[in-house]
């Protein structure tokens, strides 16, 4: 059996995750019928392969990194999602997912960790978990660390108000491309949908973002979609 390790999930179930990468796997995972656990981890995450999360534990293996371990559960268990595609579609599906995961992420994360009001809430919910006595000089610290990294990305450079409106383009693109289709790429599903419904399920439940929450709520399809997927990944 594979072991998802995660950072602390939320009480919301249509959150699914925090992190909207730890939700990718879990959602592979499902969508795939593949048997595991999740193991929700509280400590400080430096001990595992590229120090974040999520990994998997399988066969006295640890697998990091969510693009990576979908890699790996592809070939563990000969799984193909992306069969019925053309090498165009796939194309497009690689665009799409790499805008969530690499520009469309750190706006939300700017408007979380960032905008004061929202970071007071997300320390709350993220590190209840931290003493009370120590948990202000702690996540100050890693507010400060996350922050360097933000601004080396690049995002952080730009004002509160001009990331605000990167991220709603990014809902908007997403928003556009799929148009009625059930999924991403059409009315069938792909690999790619598990990103795409990671991150938007992440926007849409999330009261740390309220901005980008309210501007994802305006797209009727991208509503429908977080349900449908949410139906499909959880209910089914």
């Amino acid at each position: 059996m594979i072991e998802l390790i995660v950072y602390p999930k939320p009480e919301s179930a249509k959150l699914i995750n925090n992190s909207p990468f730890c939700a990718k796997s879990e959602i592979y995972l499902r969508l795939n019928n593949i048997e595991h656990k999740v193991t929700e981890f509280k400590g400080n995450p430096s001990q595992f392969p590229n120090k974040k999360l999520p990994v998997i534990s399988h066969n006295d293996k640890i697998i990091p990194d969510s693009s990576w371990i979908q890699k790996y559960v592809d070939n563990a268990f000969d799984i193909d999602m992306d069969s019925h595609l053309s090498n165009s579609q796939k194309a497009q599906g690689f665009a799409f997912t790499k805008m969530c995961e690499e520009y469309l992420y750190w706006s939300l994360l700017h408007e979380r960790w960032f905008i004061d009001a929202n970071w007071k809430n997300l320390v709350a919910s993220y590190f209840d978990h931290i003493p009370a006595l120590i948990r202000g000089p702690i996540t100050n610290m890693i507010r400060k660390a996350t922050k360097k990294s933000a601004i080396g990305h690049g995002m952080s450079r730009h004002t509160d108000e001009h990331i605000h409106t990167m991220g709603t383009e990014c809902l908007k693109a997403i928003s556009d491309f799929m148009g009625d289709h059930k999924f991403l790429l059409g009315d069938r599903i792909s690999s790619y949908d598990a990103t795409i419904y990671a991150f938007i399920s992440s926007v849409l439940h999330s009261p740390l973002g309220p901005k980008l929450k309210a501007e994802a709520e305006k797209f009727d399809n991208l509503v429908a979609y977080d349900s449908r997927m949410y139906a499909l990944t959880f209910l089914s």
